[in-house]
């Protein structure tokens, strides 16, 4: 005889309930005076060596994005502003050292030569990794600035190169101000915090120097 025998399965389901918890990071604020910079992890974002503290920003500036971010109009604009900036410094003082015998003004371009060199050269990593071509000569504007220091020599050449240095690094100095405010890329606001006390430095030191006397 077949006997055929029915298997009844019982599933016994478990549901075991896992508590979890969660862990709240804190993103970290601007740095304001004298607080250096943290967690730079791209050389990119690295200060003048001589200036590697930035000043304060007395408006409170927004978190800036991540810098895969795309590029905004206002960081593509700050790019090149900041790179004629550069591109007139060492041109101009290139020119002063040719033409120059006063020492104060000789020693003041070999400084904006060589700071200069080293802001343009951070610009031109940050600018190549975005993208971004950096100008290679001076625009309309600056070049006609330079033209006319190339027709003057003497007192007269020391007082407008200084004159100019005065005009330019004031111009410089708002536009790296105004893109702390409004501008959103990481990258370009650590240079930026970077160079601006510099610039405010050499703006400090044109002021003071006193010619033709």
């Amino acid at each position: 005889m077949l006997y055929q025998t029915k298997s009844l399965k019982k599933v016994i389901t478990t549901f075991v309930g896992i508590a979890s918890a969660s862990a709240f990071l804190s993103l970290p604020v601007l740095a304001q005076a004298n607080c250096n910079h943290q967690g730079q992890n791209n050389s990119n974002r690295n200060v003048l060596n001589q200036n590697s503290t930035p000043t304060a920003n007395p408006t409170a500036s927004p978190q800036p994005m991540n810098s895969n971010t795309p590029l905004t109009t206002t960081d593509v604009e700050f790019i090149n502003q900041a790179a004629q900036s550069d591109l007139t410094e060492i041109q101009t003082s290139q020119l002063a050292l040719q033409k120059s015998q006063n020492t104060a003004v000789r020693n003041f371009a070999q400084q904006m030569i060589k700071h200069h060199t080293a802001s343009s050269q951070k610009l031109a990593a940050i600018a190549q990794a975005k993208g971004v071509t950096l100008p290679t000569e001076l625009d309309s504007q600056n070049q006609a600035l330079l033209t006319k220091l190339q027709g003057l020599s003497g007192s007269n050449f020391d007082q407008a190169y200084m004159q100019l240095q005065t005009q330019a690094h004031q111009k410089t100095l708002a536009e790296y101000q105004n893109y702390l405010q409004t501008g959103l890329d990481a990258d370009l606001r650590v240079f930026a915090s970077g160079i601006a006390p510099v610039v405010k430095q050499h703006l400090e030191m044109a002021q003071k120097m006193t010619l033709g006397r």
